[in-house]
């Protein structure tokens, strides 16, 4: 029995060993692959992306070289060290994305994890691995939250700057700053379990396999799907994002609205209308200041005492919508090209928009037109 029982474990271990190695394998080719496609992709920003996939690429190697070498000892013995850099080359990437440059304060994150990633093995030895460990949990997680405020902030300004937002808040990178998150509670997980237990934490590292296998090929897809983001950056002056927050104020935070911003507001509004300025498709803050003869800080402050400039041209738009749709002209368009025809170029931002301002969707709206009449 005991014999019967030893056979089955060890063919247990045999095939999750080559489930480890199959896995890993493809991911480290796929990420080595798509790394080179992303160097020589435009824009630039995506050779920091390409860098972000080798760095993860030589994660999973690692994990792969010692599945092959000592499988029995790699549920505890093998080191992420590997990973201090990765999420530095993602940081790169979104902030490349954002102000078209790599803030130079972001260049000593790399540099700590690269000396962190030469000097720990020096030293592993001397200190216990899961300190260590938590000294890679502690650099990683921060980074993923400076991320993420990064993203929140660029979010706010983004919808004051333009008027359509599809592929401009980065929101993919979220998703897998959320992964990433979720890896660590596993792998800290992992690490509390292989203290009681030597057996389990084999269970977690397989999830962990597999997970970091599909996140490869999603990064591969979300990237190469990416168009140029940004054909300029949002201001013509800023490098910084400090700049940003002070050419986008926030409505919440705005000082008080006086009588002569409103009679500005007013007459940006009546002359957004009599131009039909808002059916451009492409119009953003800087193309609405040189067509209303403002300066762009100046437009940007006035309409942000009252809204967003996003919420301001979309309810035109809407307005737009809602008037072309009793015309000769809804005859002729499906709802999709009447929104079109009202500047809209997103069908997510037309349908997300117009149910937002109406409590409706576009269809509905249209079957309440045709049953009134």
């Amino acid at each position: 029995m005991l014999a019967s029982r030893t056979s089955i474990l060890s063919l247990y271990m045999q095939i999750t060993l080559e489930l480890f190695q199959i896995f890993d394998l493809l991911a480290f080719t796929t990420a080595f692959v798509l790394g080179l496609l992303f160097l020589f992709k435009s824009p630039k920003a995506n050779i920091y992306l390409g860098l972000f996939l080798f760095s993860l690429g030589l994660e999973v190697f690692q994990v792969f070289c010692a599945t092959v070498t000592d499988y029995n000892t790699f549920s505890i013995e093998i080191s992420s060290l590997v990973s201090l850099p990765s999420l530095v080359f993602l940081l790169f990437y979104v902030q490349y994305n954002i102000y078209g440059c790599v803030l130079k304060k972001s260049w000593i994150l790399l540099v700590i994890g690269l000396v962190l990633t030469i000097l720990i093995p020096a030293i592993i030895g001397e200190f216990d691995f899961l300190l260590l460990r938590m000294i890679d949990y502690i650099f990683n997680i921060s980074i993923i939250l400076y991320v993420f405020n990064m993203l929140f902030k660029h979010q706010k300004n983004v919808i004051n700057y333009y008027s359509e937002l599809e592929l401009k808040t980065l929101s993919w990178i979220k998703t897998i700053l959320y992964i990433y998150l979720g890896f660590y509670v596993l792998w800290i997980t992992e690490d509390i379990v292989g203290l009681f237990n030597q057996d389990l934490p084999e269970i977690f590292a397989l999830i962990s396999t597999i997970a970091t296998c599909a996140l490869i090929y999603w990064i591969g897809y979300k990237g190469m799907a990416q168009p140029e983001i940004f054909n300029q950056t949002l201001y013509k002056e800023i490098s910084t994002p400090e700049v940003i927050e002070e050419v986008n104020i926030d409505p919440s935070e705005n000082s008080v609205f006086n009588e002569k911003d409103e009679l500005e507001f007013t007459k940006i509004k009546e002359e957004i209308i009599a131009k039909k300025l808002y059916t451009n498709p492409g119009l953003n803050l800087r193309t609405l200041a040189i067509d209303l003869e403002i300066k762009e800080k100046e437009l940007s402050r006035i309409i942000n005492t009252k809204t967003s400039f996003y919420q301001l041209i979309n309810s035109f738009r809407v307005a737009e919508f809602k008037k072309l749709i009793q015309s000769p002209k809804a005859a002729q368009l499906s709802l999709l090209g009447l929104a079109h025809e009202s500047g809209f170029s997103s069908k997510s931002t037309f349908y997300s928009t117009f149910k937002k301002l109406e409590g409706m969707t576009p269809k509905q709206y249209e079957i309440s037109i045709k049953m009134s009449e």
